[in-house]
């Protein structure tokens, strides 16, 4: 990973049980410390004053990284339960957006952990990771965690910030409620950066320009009108963002489709309208058959009885 103040430099971690800190123009190895446990993820804290180190072993080391030097900090303890090394080993990290000090901890045990500092606030389950180098992310608002799974499914939790240690000793909150869609074989999901509510205002304003140039020509250049029997379905047997590979807002929505809490959204200034936070989320994701996809949220999860 590059050195988020200072690209000049970027870290890196090896099989070979060693962490490097690397200069791109003296082509050189700064500095490097052995952990004599094999490495498996690494991630700068936003500032590059500190770095995360995962192992296979599911050991969590900080350092500080001042001076483009490693120097030991601590040990965060994960409390990962799991006997065997391979259950356990670090598979991704993700600093939080707008904090410098939470970040997400994806391991093989399948679960991901939000720690903050050097204590464990919150732990998310549900989704698959035994064998894989998945890596969860959070949305680009703070509010949702995203991940791939081994199950051919893309998962979603929602995270409060509010979230504060507990006072019970080795009693961390655990969130199993999630929603998910299905997305074959897919081994990376993210969240796109700028979606959201002024995201989804665009793409309704050219909707909606579309469908006034349809009325007043009869038809869009190099375009049809949408037929409502090709609005995706929601079918899952579990809560569902979207289950369908298309992309925009012009593949997916209608004029009579939309729901009435989202043309409120748009009706006025788009700062001030009230908007869930997940209306108009992306995810991009990609997979083992080299292709990459995205789905937009535009509608609520389906409703299931247990």
């Amino acid at each position: 990973m590059f050195n988020p103040v200072d690209d000049r430099y970027f870290i890196s971690g090896s099989l070979d049980e060693k962490v490097r800190i690397w200069s791109i123009p003296k082509r050189e190895i700064v500095d490097w410390v052995d952990l004599h446990e094999m490495i498996t993820a690494a991630c700068y804290s936003p500032d590059g004053q500190s770095a995360f180190i995962g192992s296979h072993k599911g050991n969590c080391h900080v350092y500080d990284t001042s001076d483009n030097m490693l120097c030991y900090k601590k040990q965060i303890d994960l409390q990962l339960k799991k006997k065997r090394s391979s259950q356990k080993k670090i598979t991704g990290f993700q600093f939080i957006p707008g904090s410098s000090s939470k970040v997400i901890v994806t391991s093989a045990d399948s679960r991901i952990r939000v720690v903050d500092g050097f204590e464990l606030l919150h732990k998310f389950k549900g989704f698959q990771n035994t064998s894989s180098q998945i890596s969860a992310c959070s949305a680009a608002n703070g509010r949702y965690i995203i991940s791939a799974s081994e199950d051919s499914r893309v998962y979603i939790w929602r995270y409060s910030d509010d979230s504060k240690p507990s006072r019970k000793k080795n009693i961390v909150p655990v969130t199993n409620t999630h929603e998910n869609f299905r997305c074959e074989r897919v081994t990376v999901a993210v969240a796109w950066p700028c979606a959201g509510a002024r995201m989804t205002n665009r793409a309704i304003s050219r909707k909606q320009d579309n469908l006034d140039c349809v009325a007043g020509n009869g038809h869009v250049l190099g375009s049809e009108p949408a037929k409502e029997d090709e609005i995706p379905a929601v079918q899952d047997q579990s809560n569902t963002l979207c289950n369908n590979g298309a992309t925009w807002p012009e593949e997916l929505m209608t004029k009579t489709k939309q729901s009435p809490k989202s043309n409120t959204t748009h009706s006025g200034d788009v700062d001030q309208a009230p908007s869930p936070p997940a209306w108009g989320l992306v995810i991009v994701t990609a997979g083992h058959d080299g292709q990459i996809r995205t789905y937009q949220n535009f509608g609520f999860p389906s409703i299931t009885s247990i």
